[in-house]
């Protein structure tokens, strides 16, 4: 067991083994093409994933950028392009970035500091006994945070691959998984289908617990100027909502296409809510330039999840 934990840990540092991409033009030009099959930053991308980093004819650094899920853990393609045998040949590995490699080392390295102190601490008094397990669970729970997020982005080297191979007219290689397009390895319904399914399941289960308790739609925020003029109303409404919200999430774990423009609705409903019950309050007092502000602010973000939206009615069925 232990023999398999520290091999696991040494391959999480190290990363894959060396892939290599053999390219069908010259230098200059295969790192002109692969600069314009990928993106120098992800900020403003909020529509469609990408590879996203730096290309050099010295250094190459790609990463799996997708929109509205951030995960620190994914695989990196690290590397450089050279020749062998009159050929370019972009060789490189996917393991993780040095800024979570450096993350790590020292989360484990206190990890194991702790748990050497705490022996001695054990050993001279017997009330620290159990101050080494503090230190053995945290070692563990770092080692499971690592293993849990590294598997959601299982699918990256291979995504990642296709692009760098797309770019470069790249023969596809027979040696591993990696060589396999993304759109082959991934599941007939997209993982974002099923992290949205089941986030506007626990908002509609949220509105219903809310209007149980008497607190409405505005149960969030109970001091709201609407569910303190119409508290039976928003009560039904926080009951229509989360009958809409459930709705919505069978029909996009289904993948049906009403689905997708409810998700307009519900975006437009839920910001109309907000900005309503931020322009009749009368308990802001000198605070209330702050919160129209925050009411604008909302407006921005509401306007980029709409274009992410708007980006995934390719998933959804005609």
């Amino acid at each position: 067991m232990w023999g398999f934990m520290f091999r696991w840990i040494k391959d999480l540092w190290v990363g894959s083994e060396p892939v290599e991409f053999i390219s069908a033009y010259g230098l200059a030009e295969s790192v002109t093409r692969l600069k314009a099959a990928t993106k120098q930053w992800s900020v403003f991308n909020v529509s469609e994933q990408a590879a996203v980093g730096r290309v050099s004819e010295t250094r190459v650094s790609l990463r799996r950028a997708i929109p509205m899920i951030g995960n620190s853990f994914k695989p990196v393609f690290t590397g450089r392009f050279g020749q062998a045998h009159g050929q370019v040949v972009l060789t490189g590995r996917f393991g993780l970035s040095w800024f979570v490699k450096l993350f790590m080392a020292y989360w484990f390295g206190f990890c194991v500091l702790f748990v050497v102190l705490s022996l001695t601490a054990a050993a001279h008094q017997s009330a620290a006994a159990f101050m080494p397990l503090a230190g053995v669970g945290m070692f563990a729970l770092g080692l499971g945070m690592a293993r849990l997020f590294a598997w959601f982005s299982r699918g990256d080297p291979a995504w990642l691959s296709e692009v760098i191979r797309t770019a470069l007219h790249a023969p596809v290689s027979t040696e591993g998984a990696l060589a396999l397009p993304a759109s082959r390895l991934s599941d007939a319904r997209p993982r974002f289908i099923l992290i949205v399914t089941g986030v506007f399941c626990v908002f509609g289960v949220m509105c219903f617990v809310g209007a149980l308790q008497g607190m409405g739609a505005g149960g969030i925020h109970a001091g709201g100027a609407l569910i303190e003029r119409y508290p039976e109303a928003i009560r039904v409404a926080a009951v229509v909502n989360g009958l809409m919200l459930l709705a919505c999430a069978y029909g996009i774990y289904r993948r049906y296409l009403f689905a997708w423009w409810a998700g307009f609705a519900v975006l437009l409903l839920g910001q109309a809510y907000s900005l309503v019950d931020l322009l009749t309050r009368e308990d802001l007092g000198n605070a209330h330039m702050p919160g129209m502000l925050f009411g604008v602010g909302s407006l921005i973000v509401a306007s980029l999840f709409g274009r992410w939206w708007y980006a995934q009615r390719v998933h959804f069925q005609r």
